[in-house]
């Protein structure tokens, strides 16, 4: 057998294996040999996948690897945010979330003109939500897209855009998507919602590679950007760079401020030419807003400090801008005493009100938070987490939150017993002080550290060590409190405020209110206008004479008259619905 390119003198004759043959001893031995080689020479060696992944299962696996491995030029490519999340969606309570969460983005106030979102798909404008939601009811799973564009108020009308993003995903994923958008400009940038079903254009479950998902729509939505408007030019760089220096939330200008600084301190460099004189206007502007925020300042002469939760502290804040718009809608007006329950912050112990509405506060994944007309006056917005459909009280219920007890996690009890005396963590350390650890026990603790790094607890150094704070366990308990939305709720009165005042019951308004903190405005107002007609009403109808309060005979009469009344309406006795509601009177 000869060779192209080989002479004579080098023929040879292969000898294959035997079929799915691994080698022989001489062959591991000789690639052993090449690995060590490549570590003299400071290289990592072959490197292999470490177990089972699963990233290339599903269609689009080809383009979304691509798109990992082949990003975008950065620099002058039109940047899109996309958020993917893939929803469980077997039984009734999967239908109910989809109905939910299709209802919810076409909430009133989303589009330009303020006027409800409008459904629509590849080929029509207005799409009937019940018609989906019914095709997807028996579907296992669907998937959940927010597609937001840098350059949305340049491209217009999202619509267009949104439909060759998934006219080019049905090309990559090679097969048709049953999907429906809504536009969303109701904040400060413009988005687009998107609802997939978890089934290809044959019936069977739709599954999507885990690249594709990360990379791939992001990828192509990016490409259709940059084809309608072409490549960012310098000026536009440098006027979106501009814009986020006043900017109260998390930039990025403050992730390579991040990156730049050394343990939490960032020093200002005297580089020379136009754009290095740009840059560092920009950094300086950039923190001296970050020291009104107070979230930086000035250490010495060109030299800052950063604080450690910066990007938490900045992206709460940029969300708290569209909270209140939010609330503003739901309150029906543009001023307003507004304010949000924070259960980490130990300022705030309970919340007494009346429910005037909900809304979202994870899009995705179907986090919901109520809004409250507070006795103290002002109006709360109160997240309580991810919640099925149905699972809250409605508009006009009065209810109590509190923040939910929470505590630091096993490992982190574990993590700060060992950064005692030199205020480290590290694998280690670990291995030292506890020798019966395993390493995949070590990496468990690296895993939590690396939650708690995101959210500016901890810090990591480039020699694989983790700064613990003296209040770690402390602040790890917050950060479990904030995570789990750790709020409490308890229901005073299932009926609105005003059909407590007549109700024939022992109700709220008899047994708390009373002692309930409350100011002459908004919702306190009306429940001290309430009291006193009640009082009045009850002295009316003979259960309390004139200037005193409702004593526990009468209290006792009242419960058994709405106990008579429940039965007669068709509610079983001893009914556990009645003796949880009874106090508040029944719905």
């Amino acid at each position: 057998m000869r060779v192209q390119g080989v002479s004579d003198k080098d023929e040879f004759t292969p000898r294959p294996g035997r079929l799915r043959s691994r080698g022989d001893a001489a062959g591991k031995r000789y690639l052993a040999r090449i690995q060590a080689g490549l570590a003299k020479l400071g290289r990592t060696g072959l490197k292999r996948e470490k177990g089972f992944s699963g990233t290339r299962i599903g269609r689009g696996a080809g383009f979304g690897h691509v798109a990992t491995r082949h990003p975008f030029d950065r620099f002058r490519s039109r940047r899109v945010i996309v958020k993917v999340h893939i929803a469980r969606a077997k039984g009734l309570s999967g239908a109910g979330a989809l109905r939910a969460h299709v209802s919810y983005i076409q909430r009133d106030g989303v589009e330009r003109d303020g006027t409800p979102g409008r459904l629509y798909d590849r080929a029509t404008d207005n799409v009937d939500d019940k018609a989906i939601v019914e095709r997807a009811s028996g579907d296992r799973h669907q998937f959940r897209l927010i597609v937001s564009p840098e350059d949305a108020e340049a491209l217009g009308d999202l619509k267009p855009f949104t439909r060759e993003i998934m006219a080019r995903a049905e090309a990559d994923l090679g097969t048709k998507l049953d999907w429906v958008a809504v536009d969303h400009f109701n904040t400060a940038h413009p988005h687009t919602h998107i609802v997939i079903r978890g089934k290809e254009a044959s019936g069977k479950d739709l599954v999507i590679a885990k690249d594709y998902l990360t990379h791939g729509f992001r990828r192509r939505a990016s490409e259709i950007a940059l084809e309608e408007l072409g490549p960012r030019r310098d000026l536009e760089i440098a006027q979106t760079r501009r814009r986020e220096v006043d900017q109260h939330r998390f930039t990025s200008l403050d992730r390579e401020l991040i990156a730049a600084a050394g343990n939490g301190v960032l020093r200002l460099s005297e580089d020379r030419g136009p754009y290095a004189r740009f840059s560092r206007a920009l950094a300086v502007g950039r923190l001296k807003t970050l020291e009104r925020l107070g979230v930086a300042r000035p250490d010495a002469p060109d030299r800052w400090r950063l604080a450690e939760d910066l990007e938490p502290r900045l992206r709460a804040l940029g969300r708290r801008g569209d909270i209140i718009n939010e609330m503003a809608r739901l309150a029906g007006t543009e001023r307003g005493d507004f304010a949000i329950f924070d259960p980490s912050d130990g300022r705030q112990s309970s919340v007494l009100g009346e429910i005037i509405g909900q809304t979202g506060t994870d899009e995705l994944r179907g986090g919901r938070a109520l809004i409250l007309a507070g006795t103290d006056g002002r109006t709360w917005h109160v997240d309580v987490g991810v919640r099925e459909p149905g699972a809250l009280p409605p508009p006009g219920t009065i209810v109590e939150v509190a923040p939910r007890p929470s505590a630091p996690r096993p490992a982190d009890h574990v993590i700060a017993d060992i950064a005692e005396r030199s205020g480290f963590y590290s694998e280690a350390l670990h291995a030292i002080q506890d020798p019966s650890a395993t390493a995949a026990f070590r990496r468990a603790h690296v895993r939590r550290l690396e939650a708690l790094r995101r959210a500016g607890i901890v810090r990591r150094d480039e020699q694989g060590r983790w700064t613990i704070p003296s209040d770690y366990l402390d602040r790890a308990a917050m950060f479990e409190a904030r995570r789990g939305a750790g709020v409490q709720m308890t229901v005073r009165s299932w009926l609105p405020l005003e059909q407590l005042v007549t109700r024939k019951a022992a109700t709220w308004l008899d047994e708390d209110a009373s002692a309930t903190p409350r100011t002459a405005r908004g919702f306190g107002k009306d429940v001290e206008e309430a009291l006193a007609r009640r009082r009045a009403w009850l002295t009316q109808q003979g259960w309390t004479k004139p200037g005193e309060a409702l004593d526990p005979v009468m209290k006792a009469r009242l419960q058994a008259a709405e106990w008579r009344a429940s039965r007669v309406t068709g509610l079983k006795a001893g009914s556990p619905r009645q003796w949880i509601w009874g106090r508040g009177g029944l719905p």
